[in-house]
């Protein structure tokens, strides 16, 4: 039985992340107004039409979301990181910010769901794959997680794909989970263990 204590709810979480390619690390206003055309509007669908949410209105919300995130504490906000493009191997601009990735409470002390974006340009280049990578694995070691769980609609294959590729299990589909754009959308529901994690990516 797995007795860690899990994350506590009052914490500030404000640490950096790296991988082979990628820094970790939050959200500026700068990052905002840069990521905003991604998931705003019409456009931005190529992305929010596999997420919850529908995306922001507006810049000043996109950077009101990352100075929430960079200055919350785990509950009620989640702790919040922007890959990032670490030596320029994949924009040619260091330091430049990729999509999204967070975690939260999921109700149970311990049990948290992880979420997940990346703007179109990077798709296909194992960028997502790296980054949950190190956030899962910051989140069993140094976080308590006891389980990470992940909500993906039935046809966002790429990211069905990119779960069973760190491990993640399917723990089951609930149909009309979600109601997106007057559609109901059915969801698959996948779970992660510590001892499932693989080693790299």
């Amino acid at each position: 039985m797995d007795n860690r204590p899990g994350p506590d709810p009052d914490a500030t979480n404000q640490t950096v992340l790296e991988t082979s390619r990628l820094t970790l690390s939050f959200g500026s206003d700068e990052d905002a107004r840069e990521l905003y055309p991604y998931v705003h509007g019409e456009a931005g669908r190529t992305v929010t039409d596999f997420l919850l949410w529908d995306g922001p209105e507006n810049v000043e919300e996109m950077v009101v979301y990352f100075r929430r995130h960079t200055t919350g504490t785990f509950i009620p906000h989640g702790f919040h990181w922007l890959p990032r493009d670490r030596y320029g191997e994949i924009t040619g601009n260091p330091g430049k910010a990729l999509g999204s990735i967070g975690i939260n409470s999921r109700g149970s002390y311990g049990r948290c769901s992880v979420g997940y974006w990346l703007a179109p340009p990077y798709w296909r280049q194992g960028v997502m794959k790296e980054a949950i990578h190190a956030v899962l694995k910051h989140g069993f070691e140094t976080l308590g997680v006891a389980k990470f769980d992940a909500d993906v609609f039935v046809d966002n294959i790429a990211s069905t794909a990119l779960l069973e590729s760190l491990n993640f299990t399917h723990e089951g589909t609930v149909r009309k989970a979600v109601l997106k754009h007057g559609r109901w959308v059915d969801e698959h529901l996948y779970g992660l263990l510590p001892e499932d994690l693989p080693d790299g990516v």
